[in-house]
């Protein structure tokens, strides 16, 4: 599988770096796309990473999937590049995968998609969210092609998550295993 990940200054360093190691040795490719005006993205934490490609560079046609880690970025930033929207749209129309955690479901959430599904997104966010069934004390949540999580705790569990989704439980328990060194 193919996932586009979304990269914005003040991501949470946590839920990108976790989140992408995981998915990556799952043996799924992810790009990391800067949605800034240069390749170096500038987490909350850490020194600057390095994307894979900057925003005009990809053809959303080629990815199974978007990831949109949370964080600041996500909530101030995010909100006003008209085309994490248009890629929100894009891959829930076509029915592909659609994850965010922490902050980064209601960005999700505030254009309806949760609504008749069940999410997790960070505490204090939910009111952003258009209907849904919010489910407060799960880390995790997979509800049809959408999967949320709650905070940067669960950046592990969010990728094994993703991983499941396209490889199936026992491929997942595999990854877990081989993740804690086992």
């Amino acid at each position: 599988m193919k996932l586009l990940m979304l990269a914005v200054d003040g991501f949470e360093d946590t839920e990108l770096v976790a989140t992408l190691d995981v998915i990556s040795r799952g043996k799924d490719e992810v790009t990391l796309v800067s949605l800034m005006d240069r390749l170096i993205v500038n987490p909350k934490y850490l020194p600057g990473v390095m994307a894979n490609l900057l925003l005009e560079d990809i053809n959303i046609d080629d990815y199974d999937g978007l990831v949109i880690p949370g964080g600041p970025g996500s909530f101030r930033i995010m909100p006003n590049i008209n085309e994490v929207t248009e890629y929100i749209h894009y891959f829930a129309a076509k029915k592909k995968l659609v994850a965010s955690i922490c902050a980064a479901p209601h960005l999700v959430g505030k254009l309806g998609y949760f609504k008749d599904r069940d999410y997790t997104v960070h505490p204090g966010f939910e009111d952003q969210v258009i209907g849904g069934r919010y489910l407060r004390e799960k880390g995790v949540v997979v509800s049809d092609n959408f999967i949320t999580a709650k905070s940067m705790y669960y950046s592990i569990e969010f990728g094994l998550a993703i991983h499941e989704y396209f490889h199936g439980k026992t491929s997942r328990d595999a990854l877990e295993i081989t993740l804690q060194g086992e």
